[in-house]
């Protein structure tokens, strides 16, 4: 039975993290930001439903955790470039 949950849960999570993954693509931070908690607690959920001493599970929940930092730091770097933007000045006509 926990097999069965662990595969289950591992595959809702790989979902979360390809939509998070979608919307940092396409520049939709903050709602990228409001979907990532909900794939940290999969993947803790995950965790404890891992087999000590099954070393491909430990390699899967690794591999998300991977992936969800790296979603995090790609959010960060998106946000800091979106704030970074230079504002362009209007320019007046001079008659």
């Amino acid at each position: 039975m926990e097999m069965n949950q662990f595969a289950d849960i591992s595959k809702d999570l790989s979902t979360q993290i390809k939509e998070v993954e979608n919307l940092v693509r396409d520049d939709q931070f903050k709602e990228a930001r409001k979907l990532l908690p909900a794939a940290q607690e999969n993947c803790n959920n995950l965790e404890s439903l891992m087999a000590p001493d099954n070393r491909i599970q430990r390699n899967i929940v690794n591999n998300r955790r991977q992936e969800i930092v790296w979603i995090q730091d790609a959010i960060q770097v998106g946000t800091a470039k979106a704030k970074a933007k230079p504002v362009r000045k209007r320019v007046s006509k001079s008659k």
